[in-house]
Formats: structure tokens, C-alpha cells, sequence
């Protein structure tokens, strides 16, 4: 499912939150606020420049919050188009500031 992107759905994070409940002291939520996004082309790499180009989902709110502790990586988006952006998952976080 998506292609290479192995059945994770992408995502752009827009806000991270913490949300405490003021009649308990222990209870605490982490949350986060995100953009669904869906592959384009099935999620298959492009020829062009051999990463997978997401863009914005029609069928969902602008805006969806869902628990920290669903986020299984990160990738790099870089714009595209207006509402499409290719995703980068494979980030190397000491070479990170690099272009290459």
C-alpha cells in the first residue's frame, strides 16, 4: 500500500500540543496537528528524481490531530507544485544542512 512508502501514510506537521486535563494533575496528552497527504502516482518513485511526490488530500478537514505517538518517521518535503511537495525519507541527520 502507497507504493514506497511501504504503507505509511504521509503527513505534514503543523503543530505539536500538549494538553493537560485541569481536574487531574497526572493526566497529560501529547498531540499533534497534521496535513494529510496521499502519494501521487501510487506512491511509486519518479524517474525524474527517484523520490515519491505527495500532495494534499481532497477527502479530509484541513487539519486532523492525532496522538505523538503515531508519527513513525520523518521526511523532508520539498515543494513542487501548489499542494504537492516530494517527500525525502531518508534523512541523515549529520549531513542534514548538506545539498547533494
Amino acid at each position: 500500500m502507497y507504493g514506497a512508502l511501504r504503507g505509511r501514510l504521509p503527513a505534514k506537521l503543523v503543530a505539536l500540543l500538549k494538553i493537560r486535563d485541569p481536574t487531574s494533575e497526572d493526566t497529560v496528552r501529547r498531540v499533534n496537528g497534521l496535513q494529510l497527504l496521499t502519494p501521487a502516482n501510487s506512491g511509486r518513485l519518479s524517474d525524474l528524481h527517484g523520490l515519491v511526490t505527495v500532495q494534499m488530500r481532497e477527502d479530509t478537514p484541513v487539519f486532523t490531530i492525532v496522538d505523538i505517538g503515531t508519527i513513525l518517521g520523518l521526511a523532508h518535503l520539498i515543494p513542487e507544485e501548489d499542494r504537492r511537495w516530494v517527500g525525502n525519507s531518508r534523512i541523515d541527520l549529520r549531513t542534514f544542512d548538506e545539498v547533494y
